[in-house]
């Protein structure tokens, strides 16, 4: 399978797999493929489905010497693309900041919003909405969308 068959199947016009977006207009279908969050999922993707069915940073073998599929954890991340030279180095990027934050993409989490000075956000979790300021909360609380999706719950 050629990597265009593959992009049919990824991108389509009503329909993003990878972001799991639904497309319902032009604008939107371009505003979506042009923008830095799909780019930045769509390398995820790639980098955990290589074209050449191969690990992504290198084909490794594991430290029984045999060349089945099965890749070591010491010596490659296939979620960030790379490649180590010592268990000790593995280790150290495990508990590191990028592949925590890569592994939280792949589950699905939202990265936290950055904390600037006294500023405080209040997030409505029923309608994924987040909010400057308290007033704005309460507001949203008695706006005819957040009743909407609280009666769809």
């Amino acid at each position: 399978m050629k990597s265009s068959d593959i992009d049919q199947d990824l991108f389509t016009e009503s329909y993003c797999k990878v972001c799991s977006a639904q497309l319902i207009s032009e604008s939107q279908r371009v505003a979506h493929y042009e923008s830095r969050k799909h780019a930045s999922k769509v390398r995820l993707y790639y980098m955990l489905h290589p074209t050449d069915g191969g690990c992504p940073a290198k084909k490794l073998r594991s430290e029984n010497g045999s060349d089945d599929d099965v890749v070591d954890k010491n010596k490659c991340c296939t979620l960030c693309n790379m490649s180590f030279t010592s268990a000790v180095v593995a280790e150290s990027h495990y508990q590191g900041k990028i592949h925590a934050k890569r592994l939280k993409l792949l589950l699905g989490e939202q990265p936290p919003l950055k904390a600037t000075g006294l500023k405080r956000s209040y997030t409505c979790s029923i309608c994924n909405v987040t909010l400057n300021s308290i007033e704005q909360y309460h507001a949203h609380l008695k706006g005819s969308k957040h009743q909407t999706n609280l009666k769809n719950q």
